[in-house]
């Protein structure tokens, strides 16, 4: 049976069974380097299959290289607080002037909890911002804390971790605490120990007001602590 012609843009051709190729993933990379989305094909992009296209923020991260400066966030888990922060680092680098010239990534200081997935409430209240959590999270590393330039802790687990491993830290180590406004606990609550009496809303939408707060202060000091 004979393959059917499509009739392309600019007298392009595709048959009807090239849309069923394969696509190399690697062409645009997603912002978390342990998944790949797949890419439309033209076939969808002409036709408008929208759900397919990767979204602008996470697409613009692509000019990203991986010898760049890094901020790392370290959290307990590295399920909530810091792929928070790293979003929030990310959207906020993306719109100054150090776009393209910085990367940021999270980490876990508790293998317990390495590979689990991305806590789902916090994902939740993200979308709200516009702010895309997914993957899963993952244990920091000694070359993870080498490699940065810049490590943010934010809570007692991930401070006393970074004392531990003092030795393999090339770059600067600060406390989530000192980017705080005046007053303020000297880390991010943890979503997850909270007593009964704790309204749910309230501990989520606290721990990313504070974040932004934190992040948009970090912004401020990259000439002097990263670059």
């Amino acid at each position: 049976m004979k393959p059917i012609k499509l009739h392309l843009l600019f007298g392009e051709e595709m048959t009807k069974l090239d849309k069923f190729k394969s696509v190399d993933n690697n062409q645009v990379p997603s912002s978390n380097s342990n998944q790949k989305e797949s890419v439309p094909s033209p076939f969808i992009q002409l036709f408008g299959r929208h759900d397919f296209i990767l979204p602008n923020r996470v697409a613009s991260r692509t000019y990203q290289s991986s010898d760049l400066p890094t901020i790392l966030f370290l959290c307990k888990r590295g399920m909530s607080r810091s792929p928070l922060a790293q979003e929030i680092m990310r959207d906020l680098l993306q719109r100054s002037s150090y776009f393209g010239r910085i990367r940021v990534s999270s980490r876990g200081v508790n293998i317990v909890y390495n590979d689990c997935s991305v806590d789902g409430r916090m994902q939740s209240y993200s979308s709200k911002l516009d702010l895309i959590l997914h993957g899963t999270s993952k244990f920091a590393t000694v070359p993870d804390l080498a490699n940065a330039s810049l490590i943010i802790t934010m809570d007692a687990d991930s401070e006393d971790f970074v004392k531990v491993h003092k030795n393999a830290i090339r770059g600067h180590t600060r406390p989530i605490g000192i980017f705080l406004a005046p007053g303020s606990e000297p880390y991010i609550q943890d979503p997850y120990d909270r007593g009964e009496d704790t309204d749910v809303d309230d501990r989520y939408e606290s721990i990313i007001a504070s974040t932004q707060t934190a992040c948009t202060k970090i912004l401020a000091v990259i000439p002097n602590l990263v670059l």
